[in-house]
């Protein structure tokens, strides 16, 4: 019976690794840019709007960064997030929400955004 009830749960368990793979299938690349105190990303007046890909917005950068998320109506904290790994900076984001990524120092910057 207990192995019954295992076999059950595990066959529910993909659901949440599928959903986060289709939304980091959706990943962008991106190039911050950058005017000697902060990088931007989308670059200039540009804002990016979140998508029901994925109910957050994650960042996995190239080179350790900090990075903070903003929207219309306000910027959240720097956050670190470390080269190579995913990093959530934006949770239960609503779908259609206009934001950019602000990053700590004034050099450019290249990863992948999902959102």
């Amino acid at each position: 019976m207990a192995a019954a009830t295992a076999t059950a749960a595990s066959a529910d368990a993909p659901k949440g690794g599928a959903q986060i793979q289709s939304c980091y299938g959706s990943a962008k690349n991106y190039k911050a840019v950058g005017d000697g105190s902060t990088a931007i990303w989308p670059a200039g007046t540009a804002w990016a709007r979140t998508t029901s890909n994925c109910a957050d917005i994650n960042i996995k950068v190239n080179y350790n960064r900090h990075v903070k998320v903003c929207y219309r109506h306000g910027c959240g904290d720097y956050q670190y997030a470390k080269a190579g790994e995913w990093k959530v900076i934006g949770n239960n984001v609503p779908n259609g929400w206009e934001f950019y990524l602000e990053f700590s120092g004034g050099n450019d910057g290249t990863g992948k955004v999902a959102y």
